[in-house]
């Protein structure tokens, strides 16, 4: 019994920064050939609190699985989402769980399920071509369905290993699968049959064979060179190999010329396949551009022109972090990414959906602290930085420090902190010894609760305590205060 387990790193109780892109899992022919998933975090993680997630609730493609239905294929092993016997119709799509603890909610990034196929050729028995020698032919691969998209193309002739070289005058493309021969000779006589193979699954099949009859001609006419292989406008991710295919028909055999329009060819470029490949290695920005293929020969000349566009995979730039702040303060959230095209950022708090570039949050309450996912998406990729705020509220606290002696200079000035740890922010008071101080030109109260005093006095020599209150209680801390001889001058 095949079973397939789908697994991810739940970052409500890591609450590390996670900008991985979603794995992929791949079932080729019953066997899982590729994981990439994160593992469940729970409590024996060194940076999981000590309370794990309940168990979470897994989607398939936004909807909600339903682990209780009979007959389902569906389980859950220490959080983990078991599919049993996978259905190609049934379970491909987009996984994705919510788990909560006590500090929220949070949803995991996206994991896609696919199965890796390559059906059979068609049957069907194949067409004779008839081409006159020194005209250029087209044999039509036309590939079976498969999973993933990328196949390699070879030709063979008449019987296996015998394969079509591949040189100016015979091109396979490796898009199409199609086999061109731009002037058909007499030697060209024989029966074609296409291979496609797909490197994922490693897997290879064979179409019908396609019967190409060259006819004889007393004269062998002379054609012009036509473009019969063109690249279309393309699109790549930075660091990826580009290839660019042009190919045309005729008689002289044409050549093929590159060029990028207002510009030379990157340093990192290679022609290949007789001139029919430019393959653009590790592409970065600067090679975006209009490329061009000219196809000449002495008959006449084609070509071609497409854009080529390099862009990126979201990447954090500025992301949430682990935030306490005071109840009844000010804060804000944001997040950005660069990527081409520049991608969109999106927020959830525990789980649900929230409006906004960024998020603004005035005189916060106990209602705003919970588990926050700001994500940033492109048509590439999407990244999820994650991150808990808590909001903090209670009586003023000061540290358990020893009392310290402030000292002060004769005819200086001298500041008294007072900075308990309290939310909402307290009112303070000031006294020395007995008396209740008030501002006055020599002493002020600061907003911070800090007490300041100018052009400082022997009679200014005391014990000054600074009171501090909020709606949930009050504390007070006191500091001696000791006038020195004279005034330091530095």
């Amino acid at each position: 019994m095949l079973h397939l387990a789908l697994l991810f790193h739940l970052l409500a109780f890591s609450l590390a920064d996670q900008s991985d892109h979603g794995g992929v899992l791949d079932l080729f022919e019953g066997h899982c050939r590729y994981l990439s998933f994160l593992t469940l975090c729970y409590h024996t993680h060194p940076q999981c609190p000590k309370e794990h997630p309940q168990n979470p609730r897994w989607k398939l493609n936004n909807t909600d699985i339903d682990l209780s239905k009979h007959g389902s294929h569906y389980s859950l092993s220490g959080g983990n989402l078991i599919i049993s016997n996978p259905i190609r119709t049934e379970h491909v799509g987009k996984y994705s769980c919510l788990a909560t603890n006590m500090y929220g909610t949070v949803i995991s990034q996206e994991a896609s399920v696919q199965f890796g196929y390559l059906d059979l050729f068609s049957s069907e028995e194949r067409l004779a071509v008839h081409v006159k020698e020194g005209q250029g032919a087209v044999l039509l691969c036309a590939p079976p369905p498969h999973y993933p998209g990328k196949l390699s193309f070879r030709w063979i002739l008449n019987e296996f290993p015998t394969f079509i070289p591949l040189d100016k005058r015979r091109f396979v493309s490796q898009i199409t699968g199609n086999l061109y021969i731009s002037k058909v000779e007499s030697s060209d006589r024989g029966n074609y049959s296409c291979i496609a193979s797909s490197p994922s699954i490693s897997k290879s099949v064979f179409s019908n064979y396609i019967p190409l009859k060259p006819l004889a001609e007393r004269s062998i006419r002379k054609y012009p060179a036509d473009l019969r292989v063109k690249f279309p406008h393309t699109t790549a991710l930075v660091g990826q190999d580009i290839i660019l295919e042009c190919f045309a028909l005729g008689n002289p055999v044409p050549e093929i010329r590159w060029k990028r329009m207002g510009s030379t060819l990157p340093h990192n470029h290679e022609v290949r396949m007789a001139g029919a490949q430019l393959l653009l290695l590790n592409a970065q920005f600067e090679d975006s551009g209009t490329y061009s293929c000219d196809a000449v020969n002495l008959k006449g000349k084609d070509y071609h022109h497409a854009n080529v566009s390099v862009e990126a995979n979201p990447e954090w730039v500025e992301h949430i972090v682990n935030t306490e702040k005071d109840l009844h303060s000010d804060y804000t959230m944001s997040c950005n990414a660069k990527g081409v095209p520049k991608p969109q950022i999106r927020w959830l708090k525990n789980g649900e959906p929230l409006n906004g570039k960024e998020l603004r949050f005035s005189r916060l309450t106990s209602d705003d602290a919970g588990m926050y996912q700001c994500i940033a998406e492109n048509r590439h990729g999407v990244i999820y930085a994650n991150a808990e705020l808590k909001v903090f509220f209670g009586a003023p606290k000061f540290p358990h420090n020893p009392v310290k002696r402030v000292l002060a200079p004769k005819n200086g000035r001298v500041v008294i902190e007072c900075r308990p740890k309290a939310a909402p922010k307290p009112t303070f008071t000031w006294s020395k010894d007995t008396e209740l101080l008030s501002n006055s030109s020599r002493m002020s109260i600061w907003e911070d609760g800090s007490l300041e005093i100018l052009n400082v006095m022997p009679a200014d020599e005391g014990r000054y305590t600074c009171f501090a209150e909020n709606d949930w209680g009050k504390a007070n801390s006191t500091h001696p205060l000791v006038v020195t001889g004279k005034l330091l001058l530095i």
